[in-house]
């Protein structure tokens, strides 16, 4: 997030880099809202979630190929349908009914696999602890995202009601991002972890906080009629929580190039990388906004 790249003329590149994935978010949900379809906006959701998660195999070669592949990828795909219906159904959003399913299927199908051929030792667990993080950490943290949208309590006659309480959450995640970069470029001095990310600075985590504040007070004054939940009160509460996760977030998947020794998850968007380089810290702060909202703005 505050990653400060050797060569004076790339810094302004990752920081492009970084607004254009807060504005690709932007266009994909302002095309969303604009066809007025429920469906378009979960399809967008979904697939950005499918190419996180083959993003994810990928990232693991070689230990997920076969048949560890094909039922993550079917676990996930009958998760994703279950959310919708469930959403669609007027059951609200809350977890429930599609992980009580898709998660002990999963584990299942993952240990009746085991059963086909000889044991490699901790290789074999190692391989169901990835494809179960892969499902965790994708499609489970990502289906926040629409869940976001049905949280009780919101007003609304749109079939997308809850569509500018998403944006606000995609903005302050992606201020936090680029206030952290942007000041710890300019005034970055002390190295936060320097052994995950040599870049990250205790100033970059200032300016983490100055852009999530930034972001949330912006969109109230902009967007106040269309959010009504969140006053300034929350819309502070909310720019210190967000901000911690988007911070955490980032840097867990520091941790998981790191140890995989990968640049970048993908090559889906020139510049910016794969979805979940477009994704990562929104698979913390959705969640982290909704469980904000059930127990602090709506209990």
């Amino acid at each position: 997030m505050t990653d400060t790249p050797p060569v004076p003329s790339s810094k302004s590149a990752v920081f492009v880099r970084r607004l254009s994935s807060t504005l690709v978010l932007w266009g994909l949900i302002a095309g969303a809202v604009w066809s007025g379809q429920p469906l378009l906006f979960f399809g967008i959701m979904a697939a950005l979630s499918a190419l996180g998660l083959v993003e994810w195999r990928r990232m693991f070669g070689r230990t997920l190929d076969g048949g560890w592949r094909v039922w993550l990828y079917a676990m996930a795909a009958v998760y994703a349908a279950l959310v919708f219906w469930q959403s669609r159904s007027g059951q609200g959003g809350a977890p429930g009914l599609p992980e009580a399913v898709a998660v002990p299927a999963l584990l299942f199908g993952l240990f009746a696999g085991t059963l086909r051929g000889p044991l490699e030792g901790r290789e074999t667990l190692w391989r169901v602890f990835v494809v179960l993080a892969g499902f965790i950490y994708v499609p489970f943290l990502f289906s926040f995202a629409w869940r976001l949208l049905l949280v009780p309590h919101w007003d609304g006659a749109t079939p997308l009601p809850g569509v500018f309480y998403l944006l606000f959450v995609v903005a302050v995640t992606k201020f936090t991002d680029m206030g952290a970069y942007a000041i710890g470029v300019v005034f970055g001095r002390h190295k936060m972890i320097p052994h995950i990310s040599p870049g990250k600075t205790w100033e970059g985590l200032a300016g983490a906080f100055l852009g999530a504040f930034a972001a949330a007070h912006g969109m109230v004054a902009l967007f106040g009629g269309h959010i009504p939940m969140i006053d300034h009160t929350h819309a502070a509460g909310l720019a210190i929580c967000l901000a911690i996760v988007t911070v955490v977030a980032d840097l867990a998947e520091s941790v998981i190039k790191r140890c995989l020794d990968v640049k970048d998850s993908g090559h889906l968007l020139p510049g910016i990388g794969g979805a979940l380089d477009l994704i990562d810290s929104l698979l913390f702060t959705c969640p982290a906004a909704w469980l904000y909202f059930h127990l602090v703005v709506t209990s």
